[in-house]
């Protein structure tokens, strides 16, 4: 899927402003496996309109802040809040500092970053010793991908604490998607194929930097 094809307003009328499977599930989910420490600095990577960088400073008051190459989303978030400190940038190529950050959220985006080993090298770079990395994006169960991607971080100097397979949010948005729309042609589909293809998974992974 087209990085680009996430500011589509028939695919946030069914997700909301996340613009991804389970919503905020996953977020929450990680923030209560990392457990960060007060007033931790959070970056959201592909941060979209913001919903992800709203929810963890107002619930928990984290120093979080996104960026994201669509500077009409960037738009849309900050006139929904102005208060959010969110940027265009590519995951590339972050706006921070070395070894500044004690998380980064990448939630439904590396899948889709034109270079992910740019990425997670950058990654690396931006995150403090000790510093969480979340992933959650889709995989093709019937390849080698998943595993590819762990090569890569253990490659790229991150420990995986968590690996957890949540297809069922994809399924679950799929079936919204096609009850709204009557199918999921022009809405949502990916290089292999539409998400409601049997061969499409969802997994959420928390890596450690070494």
């Amino acid at each position: 899927m087209d990085a680009f094809e996430y500011e589509s307003v028939v695919l946030r009328a069914v997700t909301g402003p996340t613009i991804r499977p389970g919503g905020l599930t996953l977020t929450d989910r990680a923030v209560g496996f990392c457990s960060f420490p007060p007033g931790a600095r959070l970056l959201d990577v592909g941060c979209g309109a913001g919903a992800t960088v709203e929810h963890l400073r107002s619930r928990y008051g984290f120093a979080a802040g996104g960026v994201d190459i669509s500077r009409r989303l960037i738009a849309e978030a900050l006139v929904r809040n102005p208060a959010l400190p969110l940027a265009e940038g590519r995951a590339e190529a972050l706006p921070v500092e070395g070894e500044s950050l004690d998380g980064i959220f990448c939630e439904c985006v590396l899948s889709i970053v034109e270079e992910p080993h740019g990425a997670l090298a950058e990654f690396r770079r931006a995150l403090r010793s000790g510093g969480f990395l979340v992933l959650s994006d889709m995989y093709d169960r019937e390849a080698s991908a998943r595993g590819e991607l762990e090569k890569r971080l253990s490659e790229s100097g991150f420990s995986i604490l968590l690996r957890e397979d949540h297809t069922p949010l994809l399924r679950e948005l799929a079936a919204r998607l096609v009850l709204t729309h009557g199918s999921l042609e022009g809405v949502w589909c990916n290089a292999g194929g539409c998400v409601a293809g049997a061969r499409s998974g969802y997994y959420l992974l928390i890596a450690r930097k070494d």
